[in-house]
């Protein structure tokens, strides 16, 4: 009788030390999946940050569009001015005047103007984050408003390339969410190249038009717009097509008077 009691012990004994090892390799497999999983994950933030660090290295502060078009004394609102190599004398001056460009608030462009060129740059301006992903790749392409004020205004100097597709977008989106649509609209109307060495749509209404931007009508707000996307097509350079947008040329713009 004792020795089918130790056979039975024995088998309880040793189930029990099955079962215990079956836990132990449970809980070394979990232990080592979780460690596995732990480690890609650090390894994919620390790849992913040592990206982000490389994509970044270099690029110009958005705080820099602020400065470029302050109202006041903005550097780019002052004409380009060429001296001879003793500084002393003008040879020319690179804006259709020798005086600070006029520097227009949000609400003082007419809502025409404001339109149109939402209309024919950025249908989805008022939904957009300032980016569009598409097309990164192509360094020609600037789908939104706040990637051409990027651009134009920061980026001018960097080489062509996919890595300035990239930048494009991130500070595109970045000047969106630190100034909003509005602000990254007012300072598109007051720094895109309109053509004939007229920037921002007040140098380009008083150039073509002879009047203050606050002034036009909604066939001169379509002119601007499409000129500010096709700056070679301005009424000056390319009058049959200004005039098929509704452009009528003055007859001192011939000089006629």
């Amino acid at each position: 009788m004792s020795s089918i009691l130790t056979i039975v012990r024995q088998r309880r004994y040793r189930r029990r030390q099955n079962r215990s090892s079956a836990q132990q390799r449970s809980r070394r497999a979990v232990f080592g999946f979780g460690f596995i999983v732990s480690a890609v994950a650090v390894a994919l933030i620390l790849a992913a940050a040592l990206t982000y660090a490389g994509l970044t290295r270099g690029l110009p502060a958005i705080e820099e569009l602020p400065i470029l078009l302050n109202p006041q004394n903005g550097l780019l609102l002052q004409p380009t001015r060429l001296y001879d190599r003793t500084g002393q004398h003008l040879l020319a001056a690179l804006s259709p005047t020798d005086s600070a460009r006029i520097y227009a608030l949000y609400n003082q462009f007419p809502k025409s103007l404001v339109d149109a060129t939402i209309a024919v740059a950025e249908p989805r301006f008022l939904d957009s984050p300032g980016y569009v992903t598409a097309g990164w790749q192509d360094p020609q392409t600037h789908p939104t408003l706040a990637q051409q004020l990027v651009y134009n205004l920061l980026l001018w100097d960097e080489p062509p390339s996919s890595l300035r597709g990239i930048h494009e977008r991130m500070l595109a989106a970045q000047v969106t969410a630190k100034y909003g649509r509005e602000q990254v609209l007012e300072w598109y109307l007051n720094s895109a190249n309109y053509g004939h060495y007229a920037y921002g749509a007040e140098a380009a209404a008083q150039l073509y038009l002879g009047k203050s931007v606050t002034q036009i009508n909604l066939s001169e707000a379509a002119l601007l717009a499409a000129v500010s996307q096709a700056p070679a097509l301005n009424p000056f350079d390319a009058p049959q097509a200004a005039e098929q947008r509704g452009w009528k040329p003055s007859r001192r713009w011939w000089g006629k008077d």
